[in-house]
């Protein structure tokens, strides 16, 4: 049979648009503004334009009701709402009245509600705080520079609500969305097209019986249709709010005010909303900014309609932060939590980051975390993760309970068609009938709206759609979706995420930094223990909790706008004052407990390190010494001028790990040998000679053993820098695409190319190559540090192009092994599948390595994280230059070391991991 004409989605679709939501707002008044403008308030109207980007705007607004309006719900919007279709209102503002926080307006939240009930007559004084926009954020890099846009305010008004007619909106826009859930050839279907017809036939703006009986006709028709899906949600709001991304951190200090403020407001209003939200870090801001909602936000958690949850300091990038880092993100998130709200969080609550490491498992359980959530798997290029509720098993065998979010998102609409898709693509049903539903706009924060709780409430009578369990909690969820799950499948190793893999590379001096802070507190922190002074708790933890803050999924991956980098930079600062001060001051009172006596200048001396590698000390003197006398051992002293920077090298004295050991600079000869020698193209010490091409490339690395061992593949140039075409399809900062490894050409030629130190120390050649609008020094070394020492001095100037270094190896090996906190992870060199072709760019800590059974080499990094391994060839990517967010990404002077380790057997019998800690971790003196 034919459908009738008439019985169209599209005639439904524009009646709900223009003929019944227009009719929401009865009347409106707009609202006299002033502005805050330089300490003087001046009275402003629709068009005042204000900034620059991510300025502070402060409004205030005085309003009479009008007294027709008696009886009837006002609310606050931002511009006129009779043109809101020509243009989204980008305004994003905290609203207070009477000095009370009562809600907030924004992108998604058009309405501020300020009376239920209003009395004609009253006057209102409201006072809006908000920030500017940065109008020229984009996260494609090759859009055309656009001039800055101020915001433009579109002025305020007050407007009367009909809850009546809103009412029969949420009734049609929820049906219209079922409808387009149900599978087309499910006779429900039609029986319900034809009642939202009916409602289009029957509805008369002047008259509003009709507004009840297209109600009616709605709920009739709901209650009468099948039901099919056995299967319960537990849906909860949430407004994921990135710590830093398209804004800087103060900019969240303020979303983090504006988001409570919205939620409380929408937790007075409907007892049934259960909003949820993580990252300890923020509840302090709110603590520290606005007392009085912290104390609503404790409140609201004890009626259980606000949960913290996630357990730790910020939601942090899994890839990047070194093993001691992610286990102060939990000490610090969960002490908060249990100090500040009396709550034990069981789950680790990560929805938007870039990859998981395997040694995440066993750091959940020593936490006592039972449960851990994300959904950004579903993002994979080109393989899926086949489950969606699972056992996830680490590195050691440790396993958590893990559950993706099956709708494939944390902003969720709460359409009857995303939740019943949720269901069907749920992979593990059978073994579990449970999953979370995580619904409201994040991002910036913001969180659920009206239409979100009242879509929920018309959702759990719905037909067709699963059970919805809506006043049960997240941590509800997860003890109970635990205990009836059963036969769950495990997935072992790392979660690798199939995209953003730019992410291990891009601002690389904020990557550098975050590792130098990391290996600074561990040196405080371990002097601070065995000093008998006392321990420096408070500013200990204040230096931790900068690093954990700059760990946050968008700042250390290099995923946001510049304001954000100068800030992290500004923090690395404090946390090298203040740890260097622990420093110093415990180095100077630990060495000055040993015997000094004889000696004329003492020099303390701290090595967290097993093993012995180069230190160094700047140096301002015409003159150097000869040598540096520790416990009667003479060891000896180059002055060496590297890159600008004049400074001695000599050896680490042998002591105990984290020992303190007094020495003296002297001019006695030294005793230590070290048989170093170097010709116009070749260096060598009592292990390594290391031969080169004329322009400085590596073509023989050979062990000086009876059978000398060849480390570098034949026929092949080591150390060969490569450049790309780095232009990725979509997210600038974020990807690197596996066509761009297609486009290499090989930095061969050499500027100039010499030998610059004779020892005693060490012997080292230094090249220069210049490329496009940049330019390389590298200086190359053999002496104290194990292996190949590459010191690095690049000024980049770069578009949209990637630089990587290429090590050849002569290894045959099927797999190659990346460090990961606490471990290593092993991962394919060949790409026989597509599981195997994802990995075409991984990350790792402080060093890979490509080993066969005889023998290997390891590529040790100081604050690099991207690496690639294809066949013989291991590479380490050194500098990106993406356009956005931040078009000066990584534009400038970098300076760094790489250090390519030989040794004989498996990686794990070897010294990679104790020389990667003695490259990282620099003499204190």
């Amino acid at each position: 049979m034919q459908k009738h004409p008439s019985l169209t989605v599209d005639r439904v679709r524009q009646f709900l648009e223009s003929g019944l939501k227009p009719l929401v707002v009865i009347d409106q008044v707009q609202v006299p503004t002033v502005f805050l403008d330089n300490g003087v308030w001046r009275d402003i109207g629709a068009g005042f334009a204000w900034g620059p980007a991510y300025a502070d705007g402060q409004f205030r607004a005085t309003v009479t009701v009008p007294d027709a309006w008696s009886g009837r719900s006002i609310a606050l919007c931002h511009g006129d709402t009779q043109v809101w279709g020509l243009k989204e209102p980008n305004f994003e503002a905290t609203v207070w009245m009477d000095g009370e926080a009562v809600g907030g307006l924004d992108y998604a939240h058009l309405f501020c509600r300020l009376r239920d009930r209003a009395v004609g007559g009253e006057i209102l004084g409201l006072e809006l705080t908000a920030f500017a926009h940065n109008a020229e954020t984009s996260v494609h890099g090759r859009e055309k520079p656009r001039t800055p846009l101020p915001e433009v305010f579109r002025g305020l008004w007050l407007v009367a609500l009909d809850e009546e007619t809103s009412g029969l909106v949420y009734d049609l826009a929820f049906c219209l969305s079922l409808y387009e859930a149900i599978e087309e050839r499910n006779p429900a279907r039609g029986i319900l097209l034809r009642a939202m017809n009916q409602v289009c036939n029957e509805f008369r703006a002047d008259n509003r019986k009709t507004i009840a009986t297209c109600r009616r006709v709605l709920k009739e028709v709901l209650s009468t249709l099948p039901d099919e899906m056995a299967h319960e949600i537990v849906p909860v709001g949430h407004a994921h709010l990135d710590t830093a991304w398209l804004w800087p951190l103060r900019i969240t200090k303020q979303k983090m005010t504006h988001t409570t403020a919205i939620q409380l407001a929408l937790a007075d209003r409907y007892p049934e909303h259960v909003f949820v939200h993580s990252q300890a870090s923020q509840y302090e801001w709110l603590e520290q900014d606005q007392p009085r909602l912290f104390n609503l936000v404790k409140r609201a958690v004890r009626k259980g309609q606000w949960e913290v949850l996630g357990s730790m300091w910020v939601e942090a990038d899994c890839n990047l932060s070194g093993g001691e880092s992610l286990i102060r993100q939990f000490l610090y998130g969960k002490r908060y939590f249990k100090q500040k709200f009396g709550v034990e969080t069981i789950d680790m609550w990560l929805p938007d980051v870039f990859g998981y490491s395997a040694a995440i498992p066993q750091i959940l359980s020593k936490f006592g975390i039972k449960a851990f959530l994300t959904q950004k798997l579903s993002w994979n290029q080109w393989n899926k993760i086949p489950h969606h509720t699972f056992w996830w098993q680490g590195i050691d065998g440790t396993s958590v309970w893990t559950h993706f979010l099956p709708a494939d998102t944390y902003i969720g609409n709460c359409t009857p068609k995303e939740i019943a898709e949720s269901v069907r693509k749920f992979k593990d049903a059978g073994r579990s009938d449970m999953s979370l539903y995580v619904y409201g706009y994040g991002d910036g924060g913001g969180g659920p709206t009206e239409q979100h709780l009242e879509f929920l409430r018309r959702a759990r009578r719905a037909p067709g759609l699963p059970a919805v369990a809506q006043k049960k909690r997240a941590s509800e969820f997860f003890r109970e979706a635990m205990a009836a799950s059963n036969d769950l499948c495990t997935w072992s190793g790392e979660l690798y995420f199939e995209l953003h893999r730019g992410t291990y590379t891009s601002q690389a001096a904020n990557k550098r930094a975050n590792r130098e802070c990391e290996f600074l507190l561990r040196d405080a922190e371990w002097l601070a223990a065995v000093s008998d002074m006392d321990y420096p708790k408070k500013e200990l933890e204040l230096a931790w909790k900068l690093v954990l803050l700059n760990q946050f999924h968008d700042i250390i991956p290099g995923s946001s706008v510049r304001e954000v980098y100068e800030d992290s930079a500004r923090d690395y600062r404090q946390v090298n004052q203040i740890a260097g001060q622990v420093l110093s001051d415990r180095l100077k009172n630990l060495g000055s407990k040993l015997d000094s006596s004889d000696l004329k200048r003492p020099l303390a001396i701290f090595h967290n390190s097993v093993l012995p590698s180069q230190a160094e000390v700047k140096w301002d003197d015409a003159e150097a010494p000869q040598s540096l006398v520790v416990a009667g051992e003479v060891l000896p002293v180059q002055l060496v001028d590297e890159f600008d920077e004049r400074k001695l090298v000599f050896p680490t004295p042998m002591a105990a790990l984290g020992a303190v050991t007094l020495g003296e600079f002297s001019e006695r000869a030294p005793t230590y040998t070290n048989r170093l020698k170097q010709a116009a193209r070749r260096i060598e010490n009592t292990e390594f000679a290391v031969r080169f091409d004329a322009n400085g490339n590596i073509t023989s690395l050979q062990s000086l053993d009876d059978v000398p061992t060849e480390f570098v593949a034949e026929g092949k140039l080591a150390n060969l820098f490569q450049i790309f075409e780095d232009k990725p399809l979509f997210w600038d900062a974020w990807d690197i695409d596996a066509y761009a490894l297609e486009t290499k050409v090989d930095l061969v030629r050499s500027e100039s190319f010499e030998v610059v130190e004779r020892g005693p120390v060490r012997v080292a050649v230094e090249l220069v190559k210049k490329f496009g609008k940049s330019m390389i020094k590298q200086r190359i070394s053999l002496g104290p540090t194990p292996g190949v020492r590459f010191d690095t001095w690049i000024d980049w100037q770069e578009d949209e192009r990637m630089l990587k270094v290429a090590f050849p190896l002569s290894v045959n090996s099927q797999r190659a092994t990346f460090e990961i906190q606490y471990g290593h992870v092993e991962r394919p060199t060949h790409r026989n599948t597509t599981w195997d072709m994802a990995k075409f760019e991984v990350c790792a800590q402080k060093w890979a390595d490509l080993s066969e059974s005889g023998h290997g080499a390891a590529l040790i990094n100081t604050g690099k994280y991207g690496y690639d391994s294809l066949g013989d060839t291991l590479r380490l990517t050194l500098l990106r230059s993406p356009k956005a967010p931040d078009p000066m990404c990584d534009m400038g002077i970098h300076k760094f070391t790489y250090v390519l380790l030989p040794h004989y057997g498996p990686v794990q019998q070897s010294e990679v991991v104790a020389a990667a800690y003695a490259v990282n971790a620099p003499v204190r003196a």
